[in-house]
C-alpha cells in the first residue's frame, strides 16, 4: 500500500524562472537585512556567510564583527563601539578583539584587505565595497522559485526551529511529524527536498527512503539524526541521500545541503 501511495504521488512540474525575475517580486518571507560586498553575501538572520553562493565557516563573534563593519562601511568604527555591539554585556580586552579580527580576515582570505586598521582608533570596511552590484542583491544560488522543503521529524521543537531557519532565507516549508502524516498531508506536488529524521514513530526515515527509491520517486533527502552511527549513515548515503547530519544540526551545514539538493544540475 505504501509503495502504491508513493507511485501515485505527482511529480513536480514547476516552471523554471530566472533568478533575477523571481527576486524582483516582493517577498515578505525573505531576509530584508541581507548584506552584500564583493562576491560575498551575509544573511544576518540565518547567521550565514556566503561566497559565490557557497557557505563559509565563520565563528559567532567574527560573524557579529563582520556585520558591524558592513553596517558602518566607509566609516571608522571605534574599538569602543565594536565592543559594545559584539560583546554587549561582557568586559573584554583589546586582545579579544584582535583575535576575532584575525579570525575574520582569515575567513575572507585574499579579500581581507577590505578591512582597514586605523591604529589606536578602530577599523573600517573600505568604502569601495559599497559600489552598486551588477548582479541581484540576494545571493543564494539560482534555484527554482520558491524552493519547497518538507521537514519530517517527530520532535515539534526541531520542526519549528528548522521552519524559522528556512523561512528566514526565503524557502517554503511544510512540516510533518511522521511518514504517514507526510503521505496523507503532502500538497499536490512533491517538495523540492525532504529533511528527514532517521528515528520516527512507525516507519523509520531510512525505510521510507528505501521505499522512495524502489518506487523510483526521485526526491532529494537530507537525513538528520540524534542517534546516528556509521552503519546508519553508510546505508543512507548508499541509498542516494544528499547528506547525513547529526543533531544538533549546524545551520550552515543544513542550508548548504539544501542548496545542493534544490540547485538544478548544469546541463
Amino acid at each position: 500500500m505504501l509503495i502504491q501511495n508513493l507511485t501515485n504521488l505527482p511529480i513536480p512540474n514547476r516552471p523554471a524562472r530566472s533568478w533575477t525575475a523571481a527576486r524582483e517580486e516582493p517577498r515578505t518571507d525573505h531576509d530584508p537585512s541581507a548584506l552584500r560586498f564583493r562576491h560575498y553575501c551575509v544573511l544576518p538572520r540565518a547567521r550565514q556567510l556566503l561566497a559565490d553562493g557557497r557557505s563559509l565557516e565563520i565563528g559567532s563573534r567574527a560573524f557579529d564583527l563582520l556585520v558591524v563593519l558592513l553596517e558602518s562601511r566607509g566609516r571608522l568604527v571605534t574599538k569602543t563601539e565594536i565592543v559594545k555591539r559584539v560583546w554587549p554585556s561582557t568586559l573584554v580586552e583589546d586582545s579579544n578583539l584582535r583575535v576575532q579580527m584575525t579570525a575574520l580576515r582569515k575567513v575572507l582570505g585574499r579579500d581581507a584587505d577590505i578591512i582597514k586598521t586605523v591604529p589606536g582608533r578602530g577599523y573600517m570596511l573600505a568604502a569601495e565595497t559599497v559600489a552598486e552590484p551588477t548582479v541581484p542583491l540576494f545571493c543564494e544560488p539560482p534555484v527554482r522559485e520558491p524552493a519547497v522543503v518538507a521537514i519530517i521529524d517527530d520532535d515539534r521543537h526541531v520542526r519549528e526551529a528548522l521552519h524559522s531557519l528556512l523561512r528566514s532565507v526565503g524557502m517554503r516549508v511544510e512540516l510533518f511529524g511522521s511518514v504517514p502524516e507526510f503521505l496523507a498531508g503532502a500538497g499536490p506536488l512533491l517538495p523540492d527536498c525532504v529533511v528527514l529524521d532517521v528515528m520516527l514513530p512507525g516507519k523509520s526515515g531510512l525505510d521510507f527512503h528505501e521505499d522512495l527509491v524502489r518506487a523510483k520517486r526521485h526526491l532529494p533527502v537530507i537525513f538528520i539524526s540524534g542517534q546516528a552511527d556509521v552503519p546508519m549513515s553508510v546505508r543512507a548515503m548508499k541509498g542516494g541521500a544528499v547528506e547525513f547530519l547529526t543533531k544538533p544540526v549546524r545551520h550552515q551545514d543544513l542550508l548548504r545541503a539544501i542548496l545542493q539538493a534544490v540547485t538544478p544540475a548544469p546541463v
